[in-house]
């Protein structure tokens, strides 16, 4: 009877690793084939009614900001912290990811903010600060700390030894 528990567990654990597994690697690519996914990110802009992509040429947004362009850095950046958000949902079923969401969603503002600051007051320290907020958002970094940490707080200690 217990091996047919086991069973069943870890049939129903494959669906959630085969998640994981292609998630992961969905991530990886994104890192991996960067160029590629700017060009679609690029192609696709152009495809809005107000046609708001790098080629457009009516940007004013200031320079430096973004080699791609504004919305497709912006874009880009998204599709890592959300898949990241996705990830640690599924690590963590569900638990905090509103303050997963919430901490990635401040990290952008901030990096956006001091990217904007660097820019519009000539401050090349706050320009690269952000620059380098914003890479490290989009690492899986974070993600793995976020999930290390929290299998580390949710360990407790062993008490069903008894002396």
């Amino acid at each position: 009877m217990k091996a047919d528990t086991l069973a069943e567990s870890a049939a129903q654990k494959w669906p959630r690793r085969a998640l994981l597994l292609g998630l992961g690697l969905l991530l990886f690519a994104l890192g991996q084939f960067q160029d590629a996914v700017f060009a679609g990110l690029t192609y696709a802009w152009h495809f809005l009614p107000n046609g708001t992509g790098p080629a457009d040429g009516s940007q004013t947004q200031p320079p430096g900001l973004s080699t791609h362009g504004l919305p497709i850095g912006i874009s880009y950046r998204l599709l890592c912290c959300g898949l990241s958000t996705l990830i640690l949902h599924v690590l963590l079923r569900g638990r905090a990811t509103r303050l997963v969401a919430a901490g990635y969603t401040l990290a952008l503002l901030a990096s956006l903010l001091l990217l904007l600051l660097g820019q519009r007051m000539s401050l090349p320290l706050a320009s690269e600060q952000g620059h380098r907020l914003l890479d490290l958002i989009c690492s899986p970094l974070p993600m793995l700390l976020a999930y290390a940490m929290t299998m580390v707080g949710s360990r407790t200690p062993n008490t069903s030894a008894q002396p």
